[in-house]
């Protein structure tokens, strides 16, 4: 009975907060690296974060990692009812704010999470226009979209036809495989979309082997927007508590973190 309970107090949660309408102008910021273990999860993580901590915005965080568990670990969803957008993938032609309330997770201040499938074959959201439709009906509800999406997923989305993001945040770690590889990622996305408007950061600075800025600037070609330096306590406290506890300490990691979502939050207008 107690669950149960438990159960409609979340479902009425989600309800009311499918009930706040994005504004037109709703952007989507994309969150992505050509390499593994980049921080990218953490970074979009923190950041979606503290635009829900610091503006007004209606936020929604789409974690994209399928067979990955992450943001409910980092987010602490152990609701057994919670679904994932999986569950959703064979809704898609008739989509509508009372299909999408079901995964939509309303945690702290204006931040909404929505977590992906835990099973790797999964994927029909990609299939056809389907993640756009999806991502379109989401582009109703939230003034901004924080989508952190792995590399492999580009293979199953035609990037051509697509509307995927307004803005991308491109992760590399400072070592020549990370740099190179989000350059051919940087240069395959621009021949798509020509204008690309993006921020690239360099997560973990402070580790070795690391690139001098001079190497950096050497391969990339693209200004920096932002060095966000490695402390293995603060990734702790995060993976731990969550996100908004990163912005409760005056260390370079966090201030780091502060000044790039600052910066996009300028851009965007919010």
């Amino acid at each position: 009975m107690t669950l149960a309970i438990k159960d409609q107090i979340a479902i009425k949660s989600r309800e009311k907060a499918m009930k706040r309408t994005g504004s037109p102008e709703s952007n989507i910021i994309l969150f992505t690296s050509a390499k593994g273990g980049s921080g990218c999860s953490f970074l979009a993580n923190s950041i979606a974060s503290y635009m829900a901590l610091k503006t007004t915005s209606n936020i929604c965080l789409l974690d994209m990692n399928i067979g990955r568990s992450d943001s409910r670990i980092v987010f602490d969803v152990n609701d057994r009812t919670i679904k994932d957008f999986g569950d959703i993938e064979n809704d898609i032609e008739r989509l509508d704010t009372g299909i999408l309330k079901k995964v939509v997770i309303n945690l702290e201040s204006t931040l909404n999470l929505i977590v992906p499938p835990l099973e790797m074959n999964r994927t029909g959201i990609f299939k056809r226009d389907s993640l756009n439709r999806f991502i379109e009906c989401l582009r109703d509800h939230f003034d901004i979209i924080c989508i952190d999406m792995p590399a492999y997923l580009y293979s199953y989305i035609d990037m051509a036809e697509i509307d995927i993001a307004d803005r991308f945040v491109f992760i590399s770690l400072p070592d020549i495989l990370s740099v190179n590889n989000n350059k051919t990622l940087i240069e395959y996305l621009e021949e798509i979309r020509p204008g690309l408007e993006s921020y690239l950061v360099i997560n973990k600075y402070n580790m070795r082997p690391a690139i001098s800025p001079t190497g950096l600037a050497n391969i990339l070609k693209y200004p920096v927007a932002s060095f966000i330096p490695y402390d293995r306590d603060i990734e702790f406290l995060v993976n731990t508590r969550g996100p908004a506890y990163l912005f409760n300490y005056n260390l370079r990691i966090a201030r780091s973190i502060t000044g790039l979502s600052r910066k996009i939050i300028e851009e965007l207008g919010t």
